[in-house]
């Protein structure tokens, strides 16, 4: 399926506690592409990371700047971030082998879709999804 949409998603970003430790999980843990890495003027570090289909921004806060709100088991982390996977099985299999935190193991949201939660780093919901939607 084609998609001629002049908005598409180029990257998402997100402000992480531990920059390192996130990019381990997103680099190593879930495989993604680390292909950048810079300094901002203000000393904010940026990792970048390309997963195939778009690209994840990660990004320390300035010096000394802690995160606004800590993460809360009690609400979604600081963002959602849906992925695709070939077979959700064995995703998860292997994220749990990896001790990622698995919020819902695989469910059908709708009949005819299979997902499943995982929890990143800051506690950002990762939805793991075994096919495209629509």
């Amino acid at each position: 399926m084609r998609n001629d949409s002049y908005f598409q998603i180029h990257h998402i970003a997100i402000q992480t506690a531990d920059l390192e430790r996130s990019a381990a999980f997103y680099g190593e843990t879930l495989g993604l592409v680390r292909i950048k890495e810079e300094k901002t003027p203000k000393g904010r570090k940026i990792i970048w990371f390309d997963s195939g289909t778009g690209r994840i921004e990660l990004y320390s806060g300035k010096p000394e700047q802690a995160l606004i709100k800590p993460w809360s088991p009690n609400s979604v982390g600081p963002i959602s971030i849906g992925f695709r996977v070939n077979d959700l099985e064995e995703a998860v299999r292997r994220l749990m082998e990896a001790n990622v935190p698995v919020i819902k193991p695989p469910y059908e949201p709708v009949p005819g879709e299979r997902a499943a939660m995982i929890q990143g780093p800051d506690g950002e919901e990762i939805v793991l999804l075994e096919k495209e939607v629509g």
